[in-house]
């Protein structure tokens, strides 16, 4: 099994959330020693490698992926800066993993996960707005005052 948690570029990961896992996690978030977040899937495999996708996320941008409100294919067909890794890690343990960066125009499509597969997670992704007041209503006095006729 690949060490998917230790990649050169991105430093140490640690495991923040796991939404998909066949054997190991094949889907899931992630941050390193600084807090940069990650969200990474298993994207290939043959005979001599994994292929794995990481992109940067910010913490909200997470949040709108884990509510539904952008899709798993969205959240790596347009990365927030543009690009993302790839890395390919070889069954020979003896061989480094090759990193990659791909620009979003770059990423194969059949790398990436499926057009509207989403999470659906419970997430708070904006705030309520609680008044006890009601609203103002409209007072064409106020409004007019000290206001330019234009024809």
């Amino acid at each position: 099994m690949a060490d998917i948690l230790n990649i050169p570029d991105l430093g140490r990961l640690e495991i923040i959330e796991i939404y998909d896992y066949y054997d190991q996690p094949i889907l899931f978030a992630c941050k390193n020693a600084v807090g940069h977040l990650h969200l990474v899937v298993a994207a290939d495999e043959n005979d001599q490698h994994e292929t794995w996708l990481y992109v940067r996320v910010s913490a909200e941008r997470l949040n709108l992926i884990r509510s539904g409100a952008i899709d798993l294919h969205d959240a790596f067909a347009d990365p927030e800066d543009g690009r993302l890794f790839q890395v390919k890690f070889p069954y020979d343990n003896s061989t480094s993993p090759q990193i990659e960066y791909l620009e979003s125009n770059q990423i194969p499509e059949d790398m990436l996960p499926t057009l509207g597969e989403c999470l659906d997670l419970e997430t708070e992704t904006l705030t309520m707005v609680r008044t006890t007041e009601p609203m103002p209503k409209h007072n064409p006095t106020v409004t007019m005052k000290n206001r330019d006729l234009v024809n």
